[in-house]
């Protein structure tokens, strides 16, 4: 019940002209709404009127008699009872009696714990009265041993009495649900409801804490605003292995990094007269910044041992680094940047079920199908742009959206418009069913208002859809590849077309996956011509950044959006810390490359010293519980049988001659030199 989300609801269909469902006469049979609501104190059942229904009906359904109901409803006494209305229905003490009732319930509380010198596991588990096991459970990063300044989260137990009232559990509802129902959190109702472990069932008599409040009202009764409701994108469950709660902890952990340092082409020539564009130096700054995430978890107590090998292109050369006899002993590799290379690593690798961490995107998918333990840091482009189209859609689809591409390439093209129709159709769906059903009946999260059955899919609150027949799923997937975007082939319409397609009644939204510095600067030159005409924001490709024509003028003025995988918080501490230190060793400042190899350092070691090699079992707490300036969040797009690939993506906007992360709209990210 839990995983249902389209609920079909069969009696009638006629479809309009205008593609609007028009609902057939029938009976004047009232069926009890057991939709329940508190207003100004008071209790009241919200009716949906249907055709030939009357007052008279109405009262009798409800026992209730028409003063009751004139006097919860003045408007009818001048206007009469009209189909399509939503009426309040008094509700009777004996229809929903809540006798608040008392219980205790156990709590667990944090606190930090500083770790001093010569503290050990046993005397703090002692100091604050639980087990040793309890502690590492909760403090993975502690199994390898305790350093001096390491924080530890205790857990502390304590009860109180909470008054709570009975709920008996209607079909489709669900926690979620329920915490908006009543105003209060899922957590505050699992506390009183223990069997809820088990999962919420239809028929289930729960407890709900009394504190809970009447502040959730639906959407038909908020007077003078239009039926608003967006749906909402829950992330998927994560399942959590058990090994996580145990994992096996080593004392050390060896990790390879295959990167190509071409030390063969190194003369005494090169030795007295370095120049800067020989090939040993493109991956230095990876080297440097993996030395510094190695550094930095060493001082939270990890022992990781790094060992560096110069693997370029070369199949010989990785070949003969693969048969030392040190590499079967790894525990991780990261590398090589070669995809001729990677096969033969990721072979050698997978026979052995050693993780390896990609650094880069391979165009060929092949590897990341057929490797398990192969880990991509870098998303691909095609996810970045799908992630780009999820954020104009969730944010924009009200909004006039046009799409502005030259064909190139048409396979990235083609999926960025199949992910923004099919966010874009997803949305509308929700809203057509709710629209459609709401004098009918829909299910207003997760409980069933109006009690009347239709033709149209109602989108329960998991938004996941359930299994359909054959016909149904037809027609779901008929409604989810319409296309409904507005489209532009800039180099067949140009500007003109463009103009056309704008709205000055509507804000503007301009998607452009279109490359080249002169063509950019023109285009956005053009139309920053029109912004005093029209409300426009655009969203364009990571390339734009680099282009140094482009008036940053003409970026703020059109509220420009780029995608990134690869982006600088300059003013978060980590990566502060990062570029002093690195200024220090170096000399110079850092390079993107080098901040990309002390997040992946970060990231792995870390993985390695609170879960073990089988870190990848624990995939999905790591991306929960991942900092929030660590650029990963890894998932398997090809199935357990295929490798794991990164889809976190920046999205960032040219305002006030800075960059801001849209993603966290409070957080300004750099400053414009």
């Amino acid at each position: 019940m839990l995983k249902k989300a389209f609920l079909i609801l069969l009696s009638f269909i006629v479809l309009s002209e205008n593609n609007i469902l028009i609902a057939q006469d029938s009976p004047p049979v009232v069926t009890r709404s057991q939709t329940v609501q508190l207003v100004d104190g008071k209790e009241y059942f919200f009716h949906p009127v249907l055709q030939g229904q009357t007052l008279f009906s109405i009262t009798r359904a409800y026992g209730v008699s028409q003063d009751d109901i004139y006097e919860a409803n003045p408007e009818l006494r001048d206007h009469g009872l009209r189909y399509d209305q939503i009426i309040r229905i008094p509700v009777k003490q004996d229809d929903a009696p809540r006798q608040v009732a008392s219980s205790t319930v156990k709590e667990t509380t944090w606190m930090e714990h500083q770790v001093r010198r010569r503290e050990t596991v046993y005397g703090i588990s002692r100091q604050y009265g639980i087990s040793q096991e309890e502690l590492l459970r909760n403090n993975p990063h502690a199994r390898v041993g305790l350093r001096p300044n390491m924080i530890l989260r205790i857990p502390k137990q304590s009860e109180r009495i909470v008054s709570y009232f009975e709920y008996r559990v209607p079909p489709g509802q669900t926690l979620f649900s329920l915490s908006r129902e009543f105003n209060v959190s899922i957590e505050a109702i699992e506390r009183v409801n223990p069997q809820l472990k088990d999962g919420l069932k239809a028929g289930q008599t729960i407890r709900i804490p009394a504190e809970a409040g009447p502040e959730q009202q639906p959407p038909f009764v908020v007077e003078s605003k239009p039926l608003e409701v967006l749906p909402e994108f829950p992330e998927d469950p994560v399942a959590i292995d058990p090994y996580c709660d145990n994992p096996q902890i080593k004392e050390h952990y060896n990790v390879a990094l295959l990167i190509p340092l071409h030390l063969d082409r190194i003369n005494n020539e090169f030795i007295e007269n370095p120049d800067s564009r020989h090939p040993s130096f493109a991956f230095m700054p990876y080297y440097e910044g993996m030395l510094f995430a190695l550094d930095s978890v060493r001082k939270m107590g990890a022992d990781i041992r790094l060992s560096v090998f110069d693997v370029c292109d070369d199949a010989g050369k990785a070949h003969t680094v693969l048969r030392r006899p040190e590499m079967a002993n790894m525990d991780l590799i990261i590398g090589p940047f070669n995809a001729n290379t990677m096969d033969i690593v990721a072979q050698f690798a997978t026979r052995r079920d050693i993780p390896v961490v990609s650094p880069l995107h391979w165009e060929d998918n092949r590897q990341l199908v057929s490797y398990p333990l192969l880990f991509q840091a870098t998303p691909s482009i095609q996810i970045q742009m799908n992630d780009m189209a999820k954020y104009v859609a969730r944010n924009y689809a009200n909004d006039n959206i046009i799409l502005v591409h030259n064909n190139q390439p048409l396979n990235l093209i083609n999926g960025y418009k199949a992910t923004l129709n099919r966010e874009l159709n997803y949305i509308e769906y929700y809203r057509d069913s709710l629209n459609l059903a709401k004098i009918d009946g829909y299910f207003l999260n997760g409980v069933y208002v109006g009690e009347r059955l239709t033709n149209v899919y109602v989108l329960h609150d998991s938004l996941l859809q359930p299994r359909l027949s054959d016909k149904e799923t037809s027609l779901y997937d008929q409604y989810m590849q319409r296309n409904t975007l507005k489209e532009v082939v800039y180099s067949l319409g140009g500007m003109d077309k463009i103009r056309n397609m704008l709205d000055v009644d509507k804000h503007n939204v301009i998607v452009t996956p279109m490359g080249g510095e002169a063509l950019i600067s023109d285009y956005t030159r053009q139309l920053n011509h029109l912004r005093d005409t029209f409300d426009i924001t655009v969203f364009g490709v990571p390339q734009w950044r680099d282009y140094k024509s482009l008036d940053y003028r003409y970026l703020q003025n059109l509220n420009v959006h780029l995608f990134t995988s690869d982006f600088i918080d300059y003013e978060n501490t980590s990566n502060i810390d990062f570029i002093r230190s690195y200024r220090k060793a170096n000399y110079v400042e850092p390079e993107r490359i080098a901040f990309r190899a002390a997040h992946t350092g970060m990231f792995f070691f870390t993985a390695l010293m609170q879960y073990g090699t089988d870190f990848h079992k624990c995939m999905g707490l790591i991306n929960q519980t991942n900092s929030s300036g660590s650029p990963f969040r890894f998932y398997k797009p090809y199935g357990e049988s295929g490798g794991w690939e990164n889809n976190f993506v920046y999205i960032f906007k040219y305002e006030s001659y800075r960059l801001k992360d849209v993603k966290k709209p409070d957080t300004e990210i750099t400053r414009l030199n």
